[in-house]
This record gives C-alpha cells, structure tokens and sequence, in this order.
C-alpha cells in the first residue's frame, strides 16, 4: 500500500511539473505600470513565465505583425526586431539565432510568450522582484500621456497632443502652468477616443475649446466632450451652417451657460501668462466653412505653433496680405489633411516651418495627403509626421527646443518618392533630408545594409529579402516583395513610396 501511496505522489508530481500553471499573485510592472492581462494570466512553464503575446508586446511599446500560416510573430521597436514561431525552441532577434529555455504556446486558445526574453530582446531591462512577487521592466519604449491633474503644477514645457482620430482633427494643448485648451474633437465616433486620452492622463476639465469650424470631422466628438469634461470658454468661427452637429453643438454650449466668442483676427486667447495665442484668421466672413476655419498661432519663447484647421487657398492668400509677417512657426499643422486646395507654395514659403503635422485617417476615402502638398513639404526640407503612419504625435517644447514622440514607431528613415516622413526628433539641427537621387532603394541590388534603410526591414528581413532573390531570380515589381517571409500588406503599404526594381 505505502509503495502505491509514493506511485500516486509521484505521478502528481510530474503532472504538476509537466503542465503550465497560473502563476499566481504574480504580476509585470512596466515602468512603474502594472500591465492588465485582463482574463488571461501569466503561466509557469518550466520555470519560466509565459505572458500574453498582444498585451505584453504593446506594454513595451513595439509594432506587432502575425503571419498565421507560418505561425509566426514579428515584433520590432526602434532597431530592434524579434521573430518567434510558435513551439519553437529558437527565435530570431536582429537575425541573430537566440536558443529559447521555453517557447512561445498556445494555451486554452491563447498566445503566450516567454517575458524576460521579450524584454531582454527589445533591449529592456528585466529583473524579479522577490518580495513584490513582480517581473519589474524598465522600458526604453516611448510611451505617450499627458500628464495628470495632479503634476501640472511640476510643468515647465508646454505639451501639443495631435491625437489620431482618424479622419479629422483633434489637438490638446498643455500650458507650462497646466492650463488646457482642445482644438477641435474629430468625428462624433471619434468623440469616445478623445475622451479616453484625456481621462486616462486625468483631465477633468478643459479651460479653452476651439471649434475651428462646423464640418462634422472637426466638431463631430464635442457632444462627448460636454457631456465628460466642465468647459470653461468656446471659441468659435462664426460661420453658419444648418448640419445637426452644428445644431447640437450650439444648443449644447447654450444649455450649458459656457462663455462663448466668435474668433476674429487680432484677437488673442489668454491661457498662460508664457505663451502668446493669437487669432491669425478670420478677419471677416469668408465664403465657405473651410475657407473661414480659426487660424491660430501660438508661440512660447522661441517655438510656435500653426494651427490652420481646414483653411485653403484663399484663406492662406488672405493670412499672406493681412498677416503675413506673422506666419513664420516652427511646427505646422498642415491644413485640410494634406489636400492640395492646401499649403500652397507662397503659404509654405511664410511659415517656414521645421516640423509638420498631418492629421489624416489611414486609407482614407478622399486622397489625403496629396502627393502635390508631400511634394511641397519635402522640396521645403520639413520634416513630416502624419496620425496614419505615426499614430499620436506630441510635439513638447520648453520655449527654446523641442522634441517629437510618436505612438507608433518607426524603424527606420522612411524615403518616399513623395515627402520625407520623420523619426521621432530631439535636435532638430541634426535631422538631414535626403537628396532626389537617393530616395529610391532598388530590393534587386541593395545590399544587406541598404535594405535596412527600408521602413519595417531589420536584419532578419533583409536576409529574408537576399534569400529570396538568391532562390527565385531579381524582383519583376515592387508588389512582389510580399512574398517574402516577414513582408504582409501593412509592411508592404509602409515601405511601397520607398523601393524599386529598376
């Protein structure tokens, strides 16, 4: 009896070390962030802890892309690019073969991932905390959050949120005394987005909101933001119009007693004491809501923002008569998404600016940005950062430099035909633009370096790319490349402005 007693306890024993198991009251503090795994939690296995692959890859700030047929997962942040293959017992990082303790599983439907080779090969640092019974990272990813209510008072840079909400604009203003102003809200779907960001970066209220004119792409989120945030002024274009949004908008601001004033040229916006917010257009009632959006420029020390709304042509070409000598800013807020009834040459010639954004939705509908108004920005050496390629944008300055973070990010110098599309920038001395001739990157003659160059290549796809061209002879179209391992549509659309066979 006692022998089939010690048969039964060690059979238990080796089910017990044989199958994964919930790894219990342990958790994974990312930069001092707890990371929600929500129902599904970490597992040991071997003992090694498994996380899930989406939540844990986001939590560091890296790109992520799935090849189901072969299993596979892509990563890569910065120049850092991971390659697993499900059960395998090897993974790629930068090319280089790293030889897994335990692989990546699936376990009750689910992808889960090993944590310290993660972090590690992202370039992390991670280390286990005993007594908090925690995996504590310290990420090099760059995150992006308003600060909280709660550290206003700690600031000295002023903070620009181009907040990706699709098709549309939105843009939230941190003062250096914590004040707030929000330009404009996005569509109404996008209202709910808008509302997240600054409720997660603990915004209560907002102090200015500037509806820079009636299109539903620009006001179509402010009903969700009367309806969550105490607002404390309403600028307005003035220009009619009979839309529901706009009906709704007015009779929201009305029932809510809010201070509300028509924008005019030469007027000014007092939000802090540091910055100077003047109103650049309209002057008068222009023909159209476009035409009439609210220009404003707002300036701190020695860096200024344009903010043009959808402002066109002839918009531009009265700022140009009237105001002129005003225009000239660091950061341009690139009118109407990119569309060519924008940013004509003379307008650009004015402001002069070193950095643009284009608020724009991926594949969208209308053509945005035109390679007309690329094409301007790139001969003007700017260099571009766009919500469909970059996600959110925060442009923060402390009055004499500044810096740019993006929510996505970008591996590598992007080269299109059109425009340059900017990295993420601290000194903007050092950001070069490249010439005509070297725009182009031939994937049927560059080498394993030059290829790296290619927005989404790191080592393991340029190998990828030379393998293939060494099996199956030179490439007869760009659009072939998506047969190499690593290369799906996303990384295809990303890298197409930047390569060809000839």
């Amino acid at each position: 009896m006692r022998s089939y007693r010690w048969f039964l306890v060690v059979m238990l024993a080796v089910f017990l070390f044989a199958t994964p198991s919930m790894a219990s009251g342990i958790s994974v503090i990312v930069n001092d962030s707890q990371v929600d795994f929500g129902d599904v939690p970490p597992q040991i296995v071997d003992n090694r802890t498994l996380v899930p692959l989406r939540a844990t890859f986001e939590a560091l700030g890296a790109s992520l892309e799935w090849i189901g047929e072969e299993q596979k997962v892509i990563a890569f942040r910065g120049n850092n690019q991971i390659e697993l293959v499900i059960g395998a017992n090897r993974a790629f990082v930068n090319g280089n073969t790293v030889k897994l303790d335990v692989p990546a599983k699936i376990i009750n439907g689910r992808t889960l991932v090993p944590l310290r080779f993660i972090g590690e090969a992202l370039g992390d640092d991670v280390r286990w905390d005993g007594q908090k019974r925690a995996a504590i990272i310290t990420s090099k990813a760059v995150f992006i959050e308003a600060p909280s209510s709660g550290e206003k008072d700690k600031l000295k840079d002023m903070t620009v949120h181009f907040i990706d909400v699709g098709q549309g604009d939105s843009i939230f203003v941190i003062s250096p005394n914590g004040a707030t102003m929000l330009i404009d809200t996005g569509t109404q779907t996008a209202g709910q987005k808008v509302v997240s960001y600054l409720k997660k970066a603990g915004i209560t209220s907002i102090d200015k909101i500037v509806a820079t004119h009636p299109h539903a792409d620009h006001i179509g989120g402010m009903q969700a933001i009367f309806d969550n945030f105490e607002v404390k002024k309403v600028y307005d274009s003035g220009f009619p119009h009979t839309s529901q949004t706009y009906e709704n908008f007015l009779i929201t601001v009305d029932e809510k007693n809010i201070p509300f004033e028509i924008a005019h040229r030469g007027n000014k916006i007092n939000l802090d004491p540091d910055l100077d917010i003047m109103i650049l257009h309209p002057g008068t009632t222009m023909g159209d809501a476009n035409n009439n959006s609210i220009v404003l420029k707002v300036t701190y020390g020695q860096v200024s923002y344009l903010f043009t709304g959808d402002a066109e042509k002839e918009a531009e070409e009265i700022m140009l008569e009237y105001v002129g000598n005003q225009l000239n800013s660091t950061v341009l807020k690139v009118g109407h998404h990119g569309s060519s009834t924008s940013t004509t040459k003379l307008f650009l010639d004015a402001v002069k600016p070193k950095v643009a954004v284009i608020q724009v939705g991926e594949g969208n509908s209308y053509g945005h940005p035109t390679n007309e108004v690329l094409n301007r920005l790139y001969n003007a050496s700017v260099n571009v950062f766009r919500n469909d390629i970059h996600g959110t944008v925060v442009i923060a300055t402390n009055g004499q430099t500044y810096s740019v973070k993006t929510e996505k990010q970008i591996t590598q110098p992007v080269l299109p035909v059109q425009a340059p599309i900017a990295q993420p920038i601290i000194n903007t001395d050092s950001v070069s633009v490249p010439s005509t001739q070297e725009r182009l990157i031939n994937i049927n003659t560059a080498d394993y370096e030059l290829l790296q160059k290619i927005t989404g290549v790191g080592p393991a796809i340029a190998k990828n790319i030379i393998d293939y061209r060494e099996k199956h002879g030179a490439f007869t179209s760009i659009e072939q490349i998506k047969r190499v391992s690593g290369i799906g549509d996303a990384r295809f659309e990303a890298m197409k402005h930047q390569i060809t066979v000839n």
